[in-house]
């Protein structure tokens, strides 16, 4: 292949035009670079109202200098206005942006990111009393190598056209009641279609459960049941997310804490199953040694009135003792439990994977472990009780801690 072939072959390759409503879209290699141009459908530029307008829009453009606003100038001859040149870059349409690659839908961010710019721009549009009307996937473009979103002609520059069909021929589906039926156009009529839009990005998966509500209300055929702004939607958009995240991080806490009070009791040693044997009968000669008038108090030298008192005062001070050990062991273990559960339910721990939180919890229910054999034995506490008293505080102190948590997320 010559040169002159392989220049040919570049300008071919070049021509690849994208239906857009107004035009279609394509690079032209003009002198030594390359240039983006609309070609105007002739239906419209045979329309002196259009032309007119075009002309005022294209100096309202050149004085936006948001980073979503691609810049235009206007093209005629003698034969009249034919076109536009876009500002230096490469666009295309989501339209054909998603056909040819559309794993982008599955990239991280890329959708949240594509909803937050086109909502934030529409917010400011609206600042300048402007509506773009129409956010079919034809009429949006994205930037070649970062995919950012751009907008190009906004359609309140064409309210005055009495045919707004004439101006969205094949994307009525995008476009709000009242503006083909009364040609009203406000901010409304951008959050239906905005609407429309975002259902689109998810053609191919299903739409997340937070955005199906904000969907509804942004196409409900009533516009005083929309949103009444970009910025609302954005808001409630956000909102839901982040109600939609607190309830997964607490669904999640509370099986891993479910999780850690199964470790916990696995972990404690097992009770032996005392058999309790029933006494044996009396002897019949036992029977008559007692009939037979002998004392057992004074003959076999049973317990006396003395010793019995005696005994009961010491069952007093045994139950005032175990008591006091309770005590002890309930204050030295709560201190501990505190100690040991604070290192794994705070905020750095829950907001870290889950492999590490469960990997934290189950040190942390050996460490609680070792803490209640320890104290319990010190007190002079049987296992089967220390094992009582340390669930119950085990289980109140974390409540307490979770509580806490949820209380420091309401108040950011």
């Amino acid at each position: 292949m010559n040169y002159e072939e392989m220049l040919e072959a570049k300008s071919v390759s070049a021509i690849k035009k994208e239906k857009t409503p107004f035009g279609l879209l394509y690079k032209k290699m003009e002198g030594n670079k390359y240039l983006n141009n609309v070609d105007l459908r002739p239906e419209l530029t045979d329309n002196l109202v259009f032309c007119d307008d075009l002309d005022k829009e294209s100096k309202q453009n050149l004085e936006m200098k948001h980073k979503c606003q691609m810049h235009f100038t206007v093209n005629a001859d003698d034969g009249g206005t034919y076109g536009v040149t876009i500002a230096q870059g490469t666009y295309h349409t989501f339209e054909n942006l998603l056909v040819d690659n559309p794993a982008l839908v599955a990239q991280k961010d890329f959708i949240e990111n594509t909803i937050k710019d086109l909502l934030e721009f529409t917010d400011y549009l609206h600042s300048q009393n402007i509506q773009h009307v129409c956010y079919a996937p034809s009429n949006v473009f994205a930037r070649k190598n970062d995919n950012a979103l751009m907008l190009l002609f906004h359609g309140s520059a064409y309210a005055n056209l009495n045919d707004q069909h004439l101006l969205y021929d094949g994307c009525e589906d995008f476009l709000a009641p009242e503006v083909l039926g009364e040609g009203t156009v406000d901010e409304r009529s951008d959050i239906y279609s905005i609407g429309k839009f975002i259902a689109y990005l998810y053609q191919s998966a299903s739409v997340p459960f937070e955005l199906k509500s904000v969907i509804a209300k942004a196409t409900n055929e009533n516009p005083d049941k929309r949103y009444q702004s970009a910025h609302q939607m954005l808001k409630a958009i956000n909102m839901k997310r982040k109600t939609l995240k607190s309830i997964i991080t607490f669904v999640s806490a509370a099986a891993i804490a479910l999780l850690c009070f199964g470790l916990y009791f696995s972990m404690l040693p097992e009770q032996e199953d005392i058999e309790f044997v029933k006494p044996a009968p009396a002897q019949e000669e036992e029977e008559d040694i007692l009939s037979g008038g002998i004392d057992p108090i004074t003959e076999l030298g049973a317990i006396g009135k003395d010793n019995i008192e005696d005994e009961q005062i010491d069952e007093k001070k045994m139950r005032e003792y175990e008591a006091k050990a309770e005590q002890i062991f309930r204050r030295q273990f709560t201190k501990e439990a505190e100690r040991i559960i604070s290192k794994v339910y705070d905020n750095s721990h829950l907001n870290g994977s889950e492999k590490q939180f469960i990997t934290d919890s189950h040190n942390m229910m050996e460490e609680l472990v070792k803490a209640q054999v320890k104290l319990g034995g010190e007190a002079g506490l049987s296992d089967a009780k220390s094992q009582r008293i340390a669930s119950d505080i085990i289980e109140r102190v974390t409540n307490q801690k979770k509580a806490e948590m949820n209380k420091a997320k309401v108040s950011e």
